[in-house]
């Protein structure tokens, strides 16, 4: 079980570090195109596509869907945390 988890953990802690790296990414160069930058894009949509559609941005033009993730994810290690010990 406790393999299981670290494994599950590592998974998390990756995940989360590519949300953060998009969103620094976004930030210093948003229309920049090279092979690094897609393949955080393309690692992280898929989980931020979800959070995008509970929380469309509306009129504040800003993506709350990282973060809103981030928390999720962190939520989500806790509870397997639980279940398993």
């Amino acid at each position: 079980m406790i393999l299981l988890f670290n494994i599950f953990s590592k998974i998390i802690f990756v995940i989360n570090t590519l949300i953060v790296i998009r969103v620094v990414l976004s930030w210093l160069s948003p229309n920049s195109n090279n092979a690094f930058t897609d393949l955080v894009y393309n690692l992280t949509e898929p989980i931020l596509k979800p959070f995008r559609v509970l929380l469309p941005m509306g009129n504040l033009r800003v993506d709350l869907s990282p973060m809103v993730a981030y928390i999720f994810l962190s939520i989500l290690k806790r509870l397997v945390f639980y279940l398993l010990f």
